[in-house]
C-alpha cells in the first residue's frame, strides 16, 4: 500500500445532494467522497468495495457529506 494511504471497506451509495453523486459509507460509518467520482461501473448503489485511497484534506467540496479522498484503487467484493 502505498505512502500515506488507508484501505477501506464499504457500501457505494447514490446521494441526492449538490445534483447528486456516489459516494462510499465505509464499514467505520464514515461516507468517502471520491475527489474525481467513481468509475462507471462502481456507480451501482449497494455495491459492496474495498479501496485504498488517500486522505485530501487540502482540498474543499460542495458535497459535505464526509471526507474527500483520493482514490488510487478500487474493486467490488
Amino acid at each position: 500500500m502505498p505512502s500515506g494511504a488507508i484501505q477501506i471497506d464499504g457500501t457505494v451509495r447514490y446521494v441526492a445532494l449538490e445534483g447528486g453523486f456516489w459516494a462510499v459509507r465505509g464499514d467505520d460509518g464514515v461516507t468517502y467522497d471520491p475527489m474525481n467520482g467513481l468509475a462507471a461501473q462502481y456507480q451501482r448503489e449497494n455495491l459492496r468495495v474495498t479501496l485504498v485511497a488517500k486522505m485530501r484534506d487540502d482540498l474543499g467540496g460542495v458535497h459535505m457529506v464526509g471526507p474527500i479522498v483520493e482514490v488510487l484503487s478500487i474493486q467490488a467484493r
